[in-house]
């Protein structure tokens, strides 16, 4: 195949895994392994040994649920999540891919509990972060693909 068909597959195989993994995350509150493994594979389509350096971007992750292991936060999945995308992204966009997914997320999660406390519902709940996550991933994915991330 001609490299561009690869990377138009890469791409749609890309978009179908984690739309797929936002949808696990959505319903059941966790991201099948071998929805992680299919998307790192992913990279094995169009593949650049620089991109492998993208794993790192899940080490921030890593730490900050290391830190806080007792409370109800972000999952081993999520951290699986960025470390996949970032197989196949690489680290300058696997790092905008978390401030893009991180950000929405937290724009979410905050309207979200403003509105709920509006209505007088004062109790906590949690949220998916993978859904932000994957969005971030695309946006960051067509981004480098378009030549704006190195």
């Amino acid at each position: 195949m001609p490299v561009d068909s690869l990377a138009a597959l890469q791409a749609g195989l890309f978009l179908l895994l984690l739309l797929a993994a936002s949808v696990c995350d959505l319903c059941c509150r966790e991201i099948p392994d071998s929805l992680q493994l299919l998307i790192a594979a992913t990279t094995l389509l169009y593949f650049s040994s620089q991109n492998l350096l993208g794993i790192l971007g899940a080490l921030p992750y890593l730490v900050i649920a290391l830190l806080f292991s007792g409370m109800d936060g972000m999952g081993g999945g999520d951290i699986k999540l960025v470390a996949a995308t970032g197989i196949v992204l690489g680290l300058p966009a696997s790092l905008t891919m978390s401030i893009i997914g991180l950000v929405s997320f937290t724009i979410y999660a905050t309207v979200h509990t403003v509105i709920r406390q509006r209505h007088g519902k004062v109790e906590t709940i949690g949220f998916p972060v993978g859904p932000f996550l994957a969005f971030g991933a695309v946006v960051a994915y067509f981004m480098k693909m378009g030549g704006m991330i190195l």
